[in-house]
Order: structure tokens, then C-alpha cells, then sequence
């Protein structure tokens, strides 16, 4: 008799956030076993190692001395289920809750009809019931980009519809996913180079390349109560996207891309740095401005990463990327 597969739970919190406890109450009630829920403590400066070990006793604590952002926490979480031999493990974001408790076996037996199948991904909802999150994407290309920015941006609500059907796609938000711990020992784990953002797609990315694939299963599971704000042009977040973009492009050899895409976010970010209305503002612009700079030159030019991969700095913070 085939013996079942053993699934671990991922969770990630850097510091304590308002949803962690709905999200561990819900995560640990499909969890085969309080040890089967990892939560990875990244680099907080509170108590929250100690809160979860009283709160919910049995479930595996994995504590970090630094934040190591969205992908050096997930590595560490996915090590450990990797170290105990699970065969899958299922990562997911500190700021979800659990709606439908039977989603994580469905994912499981969809698994099963995919076996060249890697990730895979539920229907999630934003904030709310009423909104389903677009959770398939594609691939970052400039001339496709370039085509949508203003189309999207006067109507945005007809590029977020999300696929209904079960399909394999490009690649899956990182929200809440299913990952096949055989394809990512093949695969290898999340760039922790890029912290967070644009890593899921650099991770699909390479996935395809060794024959796995991303799939999305509709099936309801989690809502997703992300925080509408740290999305300003001159955030933390927007800096990572931009930068990880243009270090993708040059990780899978498309330079022409990654300068052009590099042109095209200094251009932007000047212009609105010119049309701030406020001083401090445009002191966030300017600073946004002058950091982009920096770092795409240092890039483009192959020098070494360097403080770019580490530490946030200046007036960001880093619970912004978290």
C-alpha cells in the first residue's frame, strides 16, 4: 500500500500582525499535526517566538536573527519540511485566513493529475468575499507591459479578471501555494537575492525550464487581508519590484529588456517626482528617484550586488517588504 504524502504549512511573520493569530488557528486545523505547521519567526524584535510556543504549543518554531524578507523566511520554513522528509509543503502569507478547510487535500489530489506539476495554487479572496484575487500571471516583458500601462490604469478592474477553469499558467502569485518538494529539490529554492517580489515568477521561470509547471486549481481557500497601503510609487515594495524585475531580465539573459525597463521606471519616477505636490512627498520621490539610479547602474554595469540585496535603507523600513 502507497504510503500517504505528508504535507507541511509554512507560515512566515516578521514581527506580530493583527491577522497571525486567525491565520494560525485556521492553518493548524488542516495540519495533520501541530508539528506539520512551520512558523518561521523572521528576524522580530518582539516577542512573537515566545507567543506562538504558549499559544500553540507543539508547532514547529524556526527563528531567524535577521529579517530575511519574504524569500530567506519561506527558504528556511521550506528547509525544515525538506530535512523531515514531507512531501509537499504549502506556503502561505502571516496575513491570511483560512475560509475553506477542505482546499489544501483538494490541492493535494490535483497533485496527483499533475505529476510534472510544481506549484499550485487555489482561488483566493482580497479582503473580502466579494473580490477574488488575480492570482495566474504572466511572465514580465516590456513590450506587453508598455501596450497595457495606460489601458490599465483607466481600466484597471477588466486586467484583474482571474482564470476559472484548472489550467496550468505562466505563474502563481505566492500568496498561498502548494509546492511539490520533489521539483523544488530539482528546481532549487526562491532567489533570496531578490527578497520578495518578482521571485515567484523567477521561480516558475525556472521550473519550466526543468519540465515542471505552475497550476492553478479553483477551488476557494484562503482570503488574502493585505494591507492597501506601502504601495505609493516611492514605496519599499515598488523599489523591490522594479529592482528584481530588472535583475530577472538579466539573470535569464535579456539585457535588452532589463535596460529598457530600466529606462522606462527612472523616466517614470522623474516625471513624478516633478509633479509631487508636497514636500515631503517629493523628498520621497527624490530619495525613490536617486535610489533606482543607483542600483540599476550598479546592475547593468555587473558590478556586485552589494547593498542592494541587503538591508533596507533610509527613510524605509523594512516591516514595508514583509
Amino acid at each position: 500500500m502507497k504510503t500517504p504524502e505528508r504535507t507541511a504549512v509554512v507560515i512566515c511573520a516578521h514581527q506580530r500582525v493583527i491577522s497571525l493569530e486567525r491565520c494560525m488557528n485556521g492553518f493548524l486545523a488542516i495540519a495533520g499535526d501541530p508539528q506539520d505547521l512551520i512558523l518561521v519567526d523572521n528576524g522580530s524584535r518582539d516577542e512573537l517566538s515566545g507567543w506562538i510556543a504558549r499559544q500553540y504549543p507543539g508547532v514547529t518554531v524556526v527563528r531567524l536573527a535577521e529579517n530575511r524578507l519574504f524569500c530567506g523566511g519561506y527558504n528556511a520554513g521550506i528547509r525544515v519540511a525538506i530535512d523531515r522528509g514531507y512531501d509537499f509543503v504549502l506556503i502561505s502569507n502571516a496575513d491570511t485566513e483560512v475560509v475553506n478547510s477542505g482546499f489544501l487535500q483538494e490541492l493535494i489530489k490535483a497533485a496527483r493529475r499533475w505529476p510534472r506539476g510544481a506549484f499550485f495554487g487555489p482561488q483566493v479572496f482580497l479582503r473580502s468575499f466579494d473580490v477574488i484575487q488575480k492570482t495566474c500571471l504572466q511572465f514580465p516583458k516590456v513590450f506587453r507591459n508598455a501596450w497595457l500601462w495606460l489601458p490599465w490604469r483607466v481600466a484597471r478592474r477588466y486586467f484583474e479578471e482571474q482564470v476559472q477553469e484548472e489550467a496550468a499558467v505562466e505563474f502563481l502569485n505566492g500568496v498561498c501555494v502548494l509546492c511539490r518538494v520533489k521539483a523544488v529539490k530539482e528546481i532549487g529554492l526562491m532567489d533570496e537575492n531578490m527578497g520578495g517580489y518578482v521571485e515567484d515568477a523567477d521561480w516558475a521561470w525556472r521550473a519550466q525550464k526543468k519540465g515542471w509547471s505552475s497550476v492553478f486549481i479553483p477551488v476557494p481557500s484562503i482570503v488574502h487581508h493585505e494591507n492597501s497601503n506601502g504601495y505609493e510609487p516611492y514605496s519599499l515594495k515598488t523599489f523591490l519590484l522594479k529592482r528584481n524585475t530588472v535583475y530577472w531580465y538579466l539573470k535569464i539573459g535579456r539585457r535588452a529588456s532589463a535596460l529598457s525597463y530600466a529606462r522606462a521606471s527612472q523616466f517614470i519616477a522623474m516625471v513624478r517626482f516633478y509633479l509631487a505636490n508636497n514636500g515631503e512627498e517629493k523628498n520621497m520621490h527624490r530619495y525613490f528617484l536617486e535610489k533606482l539610479a543607483t542600483c540599476f547602474s550598479g546592475l547593468l554595469s555587473n558590478q556586485a550586488l552589494g547593498e542592494w540585496f541587503g538591508p533596507p535603507l533610509g527613510p524605509w523600513r523594512e516591516e514595508e517588504a514583509s
